[in-house]
């Protein structure tokens, strides 16, 4: 997501956000889920093709893993980075598991751990990045990347455990968003965010209806508003409201035209049945 002021005309930046899936030693789906083998290609493929990348579990605890990724991340031209805290040998709960890498300067940076969430995530110190990018001269970017709550039931409810959590980790996004760039931002200069934000933005599809997938979940429009500033309005008060309103675009949704499916996509057989379209990571069941 971005804000909605001009941007500055730059040369091409090509920007990555992904969730690398590399959790902890003992944590997996399916055997190792080929951490190991799945590192070697990103530092090998994926890492040169990229001038500034956002990672998400890219874990610190109880692994090496990431600071390999660090130091072939500088040898191959990304001499500045930034990431989630490392924990004491007294905190027990995993690192954030976020890093970004960039090629370009980075003349600030900031980072937030958010409270502890709920279910498993109660066990990584989840949170958000921030850093200022000088992309040529007098040419900055202001880069957010966060990976928030997640939810480990299919289509839950708002009023589920984890949303709330969620929607509280969104708006303490949005504070640590106005105080990071409160003394360091020109009004030009734009704000983008990205992450894993572990929202379903597509709405229950209606398959009578192949028009429904253009839609919006309400989570998703939640999202938004508490991102704007206008916050979610029940009944007779508003939760999450911010005095100072911004413009909210997501870049991706209107590339595609639709909230693309980036986990568990599937596959329709000639018979009509689901078939997985990826079975090494995802959960068994």
């Amino acid at each position: 997501m971005i804000d909605n002021n001009a941007i500055p005309s730059f040369n091409e930046v090509r920007l990555l956000s992904i969730n690398l899936f590399m959790r902890p030693p003992l944590i997996r789906n399916n055997a190792s889920d080929y951490k190991e083998a799945r590192l070697e290609y990103f530092i090998e493929n994926i890492l040169s093709i990229y001038d500034i990348i956002c990672l998400e579990e890219m874990f610190e605890f109880g692994s090496t893993r990431r600071q390999r990724l660090l130091e072939a991340a500088f040898k191959a031209g990304f001499e500045h980075s930034w990431t989630s805290p490392r924990n004491s040998l007294f905190n027990f709960s995993i690192d954030g598991g976020l890093v970004i890498l960039s090629r370009f300067p980075i003349r600030s940076r900031d980072r937030i751990t958010y409270p502890y969430g709920t279910h498993s995530d109660r066990l990584s110190a989840k949170g958000a990045l921030y850093v200022k990018i000088e992309l040529a001269k007098d040419q900055f970017i202001h880069l957010f990347s966060t990976h928030t709550q997640a939810s480990y039931v299919a289509s839950p409810p708002l009023s589920d455990k984890s949303v709330l959590v969620r929607e509280q980790q969104i708006f303490l996004l949005r504070q640590f968003i106005d105080k990071a760039i409160v003394s360091r931002r020109s009004s030009h200069e734009p704000i983008i965010l990205v992450g894993d934000l572990n929202v379903n933005s597509r709405p229950l599809l209606d398959p009578s209806d192949p028009s429904s997938v253009k839609g919006d979940s309400q989570e998703y429009l939640n999202m938004v508003k508490i991102l704007s500033g206008e916050g979610i309005r029940e009944d007779s008060h508003v939760r999450y409201s911010n005095e100072k309103m911004i413009g909210v675009r997501d870049v991706i949704k209107e590339h595609y035209g639709i909230h693309p499916i980036t986990f568990a996509d599937v596959l329709k057989d000639n018979d009509g049945k689901m078939i997985p379209r990826e079975v090494i990571l995802t959960s068994k069941g």
